[in-house]
């Protein structure tokens, strides 16, 4: 069993056990490929806020900013997706395909829009941003030093820890806030490592791994580990189970396109627009 890791660009764009920095979430199965789009994934993420709670995980509140933040937390991908490209063999490109300086412009652009919703909102997205690049802001391992890292990155932190200063700020609450938005920050990375691990990772019944320091409550620092195991190609358990009803359907939109090398970017975007939108399904249940 693993601990499930999610990219942190300390890696090189590379990964522990997945990522979520490229235009599309690229999943290999036989003779077919299922193209999902970082903008649905995070439709998927917006359905496991609604879901969210039971007695043994309540919701910290005000709960709303923290659905809209997942709504949007990969809302600068929206314009790139439309043109996904092909790696040097022909493959579309998957995680963590990217250079980084383009990431950085695309997320940029993408806490832009969560702060036009609210300060809330753009608060946990910015945290969300700046933790792509600091182990998600120490969830997974110690934070490496700044100044170890490239120029750009080094002003991306710093750009979005000012951010969320002024947001800190206009918000006014920084006592209450603190607690409240560690926890807001640590719900959107359970729902986002958990739809990468449904629709990217874990394509095979027995397929097993913990998503770590889950909160339980506002006012839970460490949380629990939660437990997720494939039991059949569409199906995952959880434990211990914090969504509201059981079995849980987590519908997405995507399209399946050939497992063939293509020629070149058109060659994929023009099978892609050729391709018909469809409801890849998966749900969750308890064990």
């Amino acid at each position: 069993m693993s601990t499930f890791r999610l990219f942190y660009a300390q890696d090189s764009f590379g990964c522990g056990e997945c990522g979520s920095l490229a235009r599309m979430i690229v999943s290999v199965r036989d003779d077919r490929i299922l193209m999902v789009r970082q903008v649905d994934h995070q439709d998927q993420c917006a359905l496991m806020a609604d879901g969210w709670g039971t007695d043994g995980f309540t919701r910290p509140e005000p709960f709303g900013p923290i659905r809209e933040a997942a709504r949007l937390h990969d809302e600068g991908w929206r314009s790139w997706e439309e043109r996904p490209e092909v790696t040097d063999s022909g493959r579309p490109v998957d995680f963590p395909q990217l250079d980084r300086r383009t990431h950085i412009a695309l997320y940029t652009a993408g806490i832009d829009i969560a702060c036009k919703s609210s300060d809330r909102v753009g608060l946990i997205v910015s945290m969300h941003g700046q933790g792509l690049y600091e182990r998600r802001l120490g969830l997974d391992g110690p934070i490496p030093p700044r100044g170890e890292r490239p120029e750009h990155e080094r002003a991306f932190i710093a750009q979005e820890l000012e951010r969320q200063a002024r947001l800190t700020a206009s918000i006014g609450t920084p006592r209450t806030l603190t607690p409240w938005a560690w926890s807001a920050y640590r719900l959107l990375q359970v729902w986002d490592a958990l739809s990468l691990f449904l629709l990217w990772k874990a394509l095979s019944p027995g397929a097993e791994t913990v998503i770590e320091r889950v909160p339980r409550h506002a006012d839970d620092h460490r949380g629990v580990p939660l437990t997720v195991s494939r039991i059949v190609s569409d199906t995952a358990t959880i434990e211990p189970y914090p969504f509201s009803r059981s079995p849980f359907e987590l519908p997405v939109a995507a399209r399946w396109i050939e497992n063939r090398p293509y020629v070149d970017d058109g060659d994929l975007q023009d099978a892609l627009e050729s391709a018909s939108w469809v409801t890849a399904k998966v749900r969750v249940s308890e064990s």
